[in-house]
Order: C-alpha cells, then sequence, then structure tokens
C-alpha cells in the first residue's frame, strides 16, 4: 500500500486532519492484520472526514469490490485515481476494463504513458489486455519497449514473449527465444523447463509415449521448478500419456523424496490410493500427514471418511478418532456434532446437550448447523425439554425451510409440547404433500387432527399410515389407531 498522499481538501481543518491520519493509520492496521471489518467501519468514518483523500478512496474501493462487486467500487477507485494518480492508476484501469469500458481503460493507460513514458507497469498491463485480447504483434511490440527500457531481456521478459508465441501457435519462435536466453544464462533451470514442456508437447502431438515419459521425468527431477508445477504436469499428462497408476505413484514417490515435508504430496498420494480403492494405503498416508499437521479440519475430515468404509477399521477406533478430533479442535462444530452423535449413541444425553449448546455457536457452515440443530433437537424431545427445542427448530427451518425430517419433529414437538397445534398442522400437512406414503409424517399429521377434535378426518390418515408401515404389530401407529377410533365410538371421552 502506498503511502498516504497529503491530498486532502483544502477545506479540512487541522482538527479533522489529525482525526483522519489517527482513523486512517488504524484501518492500514487492521487490514494488515486481516481485521477487515474493523478496517471497512475505520474507513467509512475516514470517508466522512475527508472524502477526498486519495488512500481512503482507494482502500474503501478495493473492500467493496468483494462486498458489492467491482462497479459498485468504480466511482471510488476513479476518485482515488484522480486524487493521486501516479498511485492509483493500476486498480482504476484493471476495475474499468472488467467492467466493460475498455475505451475508458485505454485513454488512461495512454495518459500514464505520456506522463510516465519508461513506467514498466503501465507497458506490461497494456501488453496483459492486448494479450487478453488476441492481439499478439501489438503485445508483442510494447514487450519490445519494455526490453529496450530495461537492456538485456529480463527472465520475466522471457518467459512473457515465450507464451505469447505459444499463444501464436508459433513452438519454433517460443523455442528460439528460450535457446537464446540460455546461450547467455545456461544455468537458468526454469526457462530449461519451459524448453521441455515444448518438446513435451510435441511428442504427446506425435504418440511417442517413451519420449513423453522421458521428458515428463525431466521435469519432475528439475530443482528450479515449483513443486506446484510439477503436480500440475503429472496431472496435466496423465490422460495424454496415458500413465498407468504405478507409473504415477513412482513420480509422486520421486517428489516425496524431493519435498519430504510438503502436504501437498501426499495428499496427492493419498488421492490417487483412494481413486485405485486401496484405503488402508490412503489411511497411512493419511495419518503420517497428520503426525505433521494434527489440526487440519478438512484432513482429519478425509481420513474419517476413509475410516468408515475400510473394512479393518472397527466402530472403537472410529469413536476413538473422533474424540481426538474433537478434543484438539473444541471450536470446530462439525467435530462437536460427531462427538456428539457418539455420546447419544451411548444415551449420554446430558454430555450431548453440553456439547452441542456450545457448537451450535460456532457452526459457520449451514449444513452443519442444521446438523447440529436437528441432532439437539431430537436429544432434547428425548429428554422431555420441549419448549427448549421450539428456538432450535425455528434456527433449523431458516437454514433448511423443506426439510421434511425438521418440519414433521417440529409438529410433533408442539402437538406433545403443548404449542401451537395450527402451527403444528400446517407443518405437519407440507410433510405429507411431499411424501405422502410416509407413515411417520401421516402418523403425526393423523395425531395432530385427533388433539384438535377432527376425529373423522385423523382416523382416515391414520388408517393410511398403518396401510403404509412395514410394522403393523403394536407400535406408535396402532396405538394411535386404537385412541383415535375409540374417541369417535366415544366422544365425551
Amino acid at each position: 500500500m502506498p503511502a498516504r498522499q497529503n491530498t486532502s481538501s483544502p477545506a479540512i481543518t487541522a482538527e479533522e486532519q489529525m482525526r483522519l491520519d489517527y482513523y486512517l493509520y488504524a484501518a492500514l492496521n487492521a487490514s494488515e492484520h486481516k481485521k477487515h471489518a474493523q478496517a471497512y467501519f475505520l474507513l467509512e468514518f475516514c470517508y466522512a472526514i475527508d472524502p477526498t483523500n486519495p488512500t481512503v478512496n482507494s482502500m474503501l474501493g478495493a473492500y467493496q469490490t468483494s462486498l458489492y462487486g467491482k462497479e459498485h467500487a468504480l466511482p471510488l477507485l476513479r476518485k482515488a485515481y484522480e486524487g493521486s494518480p501516479s498511485d492509483y492508476w493500476y486498480q482504476y484501469v484493471i476495475t474499468t476494463y472488467e467492467t466493460g469500458n475498455r475505451a475508458g481503460a485505454m485513454k488512461v493507460l495512454k495518459t500514464m504513458q505520456k506522463r510516465e513514458p519508461k513506467n514498466i507497469d503501465v507497458l506490461e498491463l497494456h501488453e496483459h489486455i492486448l494479450m487478453h485480447e488476441r492481439k499478439y504483434k501489438q503485445a508483442l511490440a510494447i514487450r519490445d519497449k519494455v526490453d529496450a527500457l530495461t537492456g538485456e531481456p529480463s527472465l520475466q521478459s522471457v518467459v512473457a514473449r515465450h507464451q505469447t508465441y505459444l499463444q501464436m501457435g508459433k513452438d519454433a519462435e517460443a523455442l528460439k527465444v528460450l535457446d537464446k536466453y540460455l546461450e547467455r544464462n545456461p544455468n537458468e533451470g526454469r526457462v530449461s523447463a519451459l524448453r521441455t514442456q515444448i518438446f513435451l508437447r510435441e511428442a504427446c502431438a506425435k504418440g511417442d509415449r517413451q519420449k513423453g515419459l522421458k521428458l515428463l521425468g525431466e521435469l519432475i527431477q528439475n530443482p528450479d521448478l515449483y513443486l506446484s508445477s510439477k503436480l500440475q504436469d503429472i496431472n496435466q499428462y496423465t490422460t495424454q500419456l496415458n500413465l498407468t497408476a504405478d507409473e504415477r505413484k513412482t513420480m509422486l514417490l520421486n517428489l516425496r523424496e524431493q519435498y519430504p515435508y510438503e502436504l501437498a504430496v501426499y495428499q496427492a498420494l493419498m488421492n490417487l490410493e483412494s481413486e485405485q480403492g486401496n484405503t488402508t494405503g490412503a489411511l497411512d498416508i493419511g495419518r503420517t500427514m497428520l503426525s505433521m499437521n494434527p489440526t487440519d479440519s478438512q484432513l482429519r475430515e478425509k481420513i474419517f471418511e476413509l475410516m468408515r468404509v475400510d473394512e479393518n477399521i472397527t466402530p472403537a477406533e472410529i469413536n476413538r478418532f473422533i474424540e481426538d478430533s474433537y478434543t484438539l479442535l473444541l471450536d470446530d462444530a462439525k467435530w462437536s456434532y460427531y462427538q456428539a452423535v457418539v455420546m447419544a449413541g451411548n444415551q449420554d444425553y446430558d454430555s450431548v446437550c453440553t456439547i452441542l449448546s456450545r457448537a451450535i455457536q460456532h457452526a459457520q457452515e449451514p449444513l452443519t448447523k442444521v446438523q447440529i440443530a436437528i441432532l439437539y433437537t431430537q436429544v432434547l424431545m428425548q429428554l422431555n425439554r420441549l419448549e427448549e427445542s421450539f428456538p432450535l427448530f425455528e434456527e433449523a427451518l431458516k437454514l433448511a425451510p423443506d426439510n421434511t425430517g425438521i418440519l414433521n419433529n417440529y409438529a410433533w414437538a408442539l402437538a406433545i409440547g403443548g404449542g401451537d397445534l395450527k402451527k403444528a398442522e400446517k407443518m405437519s400437512q407440507r410433510t405429507i404433500q411431499k411424501e405422502a406414503n410416509n407413515p411417520t409424517f401421516l402418523d403425526t399429521y393423523a395425531w395432530i387432527l385427533h388433539l384438535q377434535g377432527q376425529d373423522t378426518l385423523a382416523l382416515f390418515y391414520i388408517k393410511k399410515a398403518l396401510e403404509y408401515s412395514e410394522d403393523q404389530s403394536d407400535n406408535t401407529i396402532t396405538q394411535h389407531y386404537k385412541i383415535i377410533e375409540a374417541s369417535l365410538q366415544s366422544p365425551n371421552l
């Protein structure tokens, strides 16, 4: 972030300037520490003091781009540019171009080129836009200007020119650019890798698998390439070279030797083992990763999924893993939910309530919050603490308004807990509209009708519930049928 320019409005007082300096510094500090809500609030306060300050407008524009979109932020970015063109031209040009105003973006670029003809950033942004528009010859002309200003072409310039020729379909020209640079810099591994990639694509195009494997192996061994690039190459050429699972595994094991502490390699190996159905092997790799990063919740989730499908893993081992995860990640609502499921299976309902009452406060993902609310309400119903369940049902319905299980359970809780029967009837009716043959939903609806004295209609629905019930022995539905039938025969009872 550039230093704040002293370009405030002349109308601002010395006292206001002091306040502006203080709050702008606080906003910058909050932003650096990723306290974005606090930073945004402080910037709005700064804007109220001086709406012409370029730094304030630029930062507010960046936040509004994230919150409301580029078009909403554009006026602020324009004001920042007009207040201090040299500092804030870049984001204004990008946003103007991306909102469809190419002419406006190019006008600013040309203005900047006249004002600062040797500004490399201006030239390279112009080149980037031309590349986006597939105006490759013009982009190369801009690249010539950059090289003329910098003298001997830099590595960045060589890569840019090489990519332009590739986009034009001129692989031979791209290769010449790389070879010329390597004559002066023979040890530049990244350029050698680009050269190898050209030959690798040619080998794939000709169907020369043996040569392609050799060249891909060279890329994997290249010490100057990033790991992410090597993994990307393996993925990219898996289909083109028809790599077998064993060949991919050998390449990944090679990478693991090169990068023994990089989780991305282990992740790729674990994914490969999972693809091949080797759950045990995938779990072994996952456990190694977990020893390196024990608080990785997503990794634990993946291991949990593998454990549930591995026939060699016992339920007790799964429960211990859940307990360990819960203990390490107390503020992770998902693991709190899993732990509560285990405790519910042990009928330790008080512990379940304690865990879930905390978890629902930390839950961020809607699905997790719904799962917590459903389990929590079920346990509260089991404990006959029905009134406590009502707010949780409301919370769950806000996130999943058409969930028939929630609607049915809420309707039932209202019915047996002395709640609003009309509300219960409407919710229960929605469940049988969605699942007309569900005996549980039909039973709930019939019982709510009975509680309202509508026994004739209740008898119709309880008979349907019996009809669709698999178990027609002495169960809840049968008991309800007998009570409703007896009520019709003796209406005063």
